[in-house]
């Protein structure tokens, strides 16, 4: 990096010519909240305003950090142009703020002689007076990554006439944008505000903060490894970010501006489809597809996908783009099973219910089960029987509290190993006995006796093995609307009064009763109004008042007493042996 014509700068030097100050495509969209807000608001308050001498803002001197810049050639002859390396949050933020200060003086012009002097100053400020068919021309700052046309907004309070605003109007939220919400915190703290304290404000942000300005040589300075290096330093850019910029590195063309297509129509449709809280997770987990062990979080995400990708050309970012997008409807359906519709009722079921075995680990191998299916790389009933046999083994495993850290490297390329098989259950089963990842009926029936199923940080997984079980208990597959008794019941309440623990007499003092209490023989389903009224009632007046809408309430209505561990014990291996057909291997 060049330190010959490293200087100090203010921003009414930056922005007092036509200039565009453009936010590179390997950056992030405006990020900054309402932490950095605040702080700069008091800055300029408590660190400038309120210490300036007779209005001198020439003399005060805040820092607010480095501005790395890159000029490029410029497609317009007025205007010189800028790439922002570093300090994008800043400058942006400046601009903006200048901008809403703006707005706030034409509300008060009518209060003061001077306001629409200040007003032309801003005006010249922020607007590069040039014409053509694409208003964006007349910014001074933007990003493309979703803030150009709010930008516009802020600054001209209407949409622009520009080639681009189809597509910025589709990236553009309001609600959710940040560029909007910085405005709103704004305006709110400086809505008080007459003419001349306006005044200070935008002289404030003008001449007094100070910034650093480093120019790079486009011939010797890797732009986008210096913001790399430098970003560490400041709000770090997340995984998904990263990746999206090494992505475009070879797809970046400012004559064509295809990059930018491409960032709409894939990348961030991708984003959209799967969910801005699940999008790396996504990512991890389509890149962990046919890998030998599931790719690590976060940077370790990128990282893979760089040490993959050394020499990552424009054909292969294009494909990596289309396989990114082609992925999120199978990531979906798996996990989101509720929401989606499917032409397959069965696979709907078996998603669901895996949905609430909360096994991400295996989310990999699914991918690529579904996505094989729906190439025809194997058959409807295929799948199905391979996602049932990976459901009986997320179950199996998990109520016998059984190790499942193997996971991550048994299931990103085992669909590798089958798929190609002519018998593929058996070539699943073979596979899982190999890693010894099998469980036996045996080894699976002790664990209803002695394995907690209530568990009040899964209660997903402990309804669905309840009501699995109850559904099989049903005569004639009448089954009860489970969304109405969907609560667990603790038989033998969790917390024993002094009836119960008189009741129990020597097994009340069991070191084991806590466990015993939370394992399937003392478990029942009752509605949310019936069970809020059980609570430590004795054990015969439960029996009396339980309802008959679950099976699983009406065998303990006709279980005999004492309700003690024994009772406990027996309706355990009864209901277990109910488990093994639920969950039967199929062998």
């Amino acid at each position: 990096m060049p330190t010959d014509n490293v200087i100090n700068r203010n921003f009414e030097d930056l922005f007092s010519n036509p200039v565009r100050y453009e936010i590179p495509f390997f950056q992030r969209g405006y990020a900054w909240e309402q932490r950095q807000w605040k702080k700069l608001l008091e800055d300029l308050n408590n660190e400038v305003i309120e210490i300036v001498e007779n209005n001198n803002f020439d003399n005060e001197e805040h820092f607010f950090g480095p501005i790395v810049v890159l000029e490029k050639r410029s497609t317009h002859p007025s205007l010189k142009r800028f790439l922002v390396i570093d300090g994008q949050q800043r400058i942006t933020t400046s601009y903006l703020f200048l901008a809403i200060i703006k707005k706030h003086l034409e509300t008060k012009s009518h209060l003061s002689t001077n306001a629409q002097e200040y007003i032309g100053e801003l005006k010249t400020l922020l607007i590069n007076n040039v014409s053509g068919n694409d208003d964006y021309l007349k910014l001074k700052v933007f990003s493309t990554k979703g803030d150009r046309l709010p930008t516009y907004k802020t600054i001209f309070s209407q949409n622009p006439n520009s080639p681009y605003l189809v597509d910025d109007q589709l990236l553009y939220n309001p609600t959710t944008n940040k560029i909007d919400e910085f405005e709103r915190y704004i305006s709110k703290q400086i809505k008080n505000y007459d003419v001349p304290q306006l005044w200070q404000l935008y002289k404030a942000i003008t001449k007094s903060l100070k910034i650093v300005w480093i120019p790079l040589d486009e011939d010797k300075d890797d732009a986008q490894a210096i913001f790399e290096s430098l970003n560490d330093a400041g709000m770090p850019l997340s995984a998904s970010e990263l990746l999206c910029n090494y992505i475009f590195r070879p797809l970046t063309n400012d004559a064509t501006n295809e990059h930018e297509k491409l960032h709409n129509e894939k990348w961030l449709a991708a984003r959209k489809e799967v969910g801005e809280n699940y999008f790396e997770e996504y990512l991890r987990d389509l890149f962990s597809i046919g890998e030998k062990k599931r790719v690590g979080k976060e940077r370790r995400m990128y990282v893979h996908f760089k040490i993959k990708n050394k020499k990552l050309s424009e054909a292969s970012a294009k494909d990596t783009l289309d396989r990114i997008f082609d992925y999120t409807n199978v990531y979906n359906e798996i996990n989101k099973p509720l929401e989606y519709s499917f032409s397959s009722v069965d696979i709907k079921k078996i998603l669901i219910a895996i949905k609430s075995t909360n096994m991400n680990s295996i989310y990999p191998f699914l991918m690529a089960l579904l996505k094989s299916k729906e190439k025809e790389a194997i058959n409807e009933k295929e799948t199905i029987e391979l996602l049932r046999e990976t459901y009986v083994l997320l179950v199996r495993r998990k109520i016998a509290k059984l190790p499942v850290t193997k996971y991550d490297t048994f299931f990103p390329s085992l669909l590798d190993k089958i798929i190609n098989e002519p018998n593929k259950i058996k070539a699943f089963h073979t596979q899982i006995q190999t890693e010894q990842l099998w469980v036996s009926d045996q080894v699976f029936q002790d664990a209803f006796l002695t394995k907690e199923i209530y568990n009040s940080r899964e209660l997903n997984f402990s309804r669905l093995v309840l009501q699995e079980i109850d559904k099989h208990m049903h005569p004639f597959g009448e089954l009860p609307d489970y969304s109405t008794i969907h609560t667990i019941e603790h038989i033998l309440p969790q917390t024993l009064d002094n009836h119960w623990k008189n009741y129990l007499i020597n097994d009340a003092l069991n070191i084991n009763l806590p466990t015993i209490t939370n394992t399937l023989g003392n478990l029942s389903l009752n509605s949310v109004p019936a069970n809020s009224s059980f609570g430590q009632k004795p054990f015969v007046q439960k029996q009396l008042e339980y309802t008959i809408s679950s099976a699983l309430a009406r065998d303990v209505k006709d279980r005999a007493e004492p309700w003690n561990i024994q009772a406990i014990e027996e309706r355990g291996r009864d209901l277990s042996k109910i488990a093994l057909k639920v969950w039967k291997w199929n062998v």
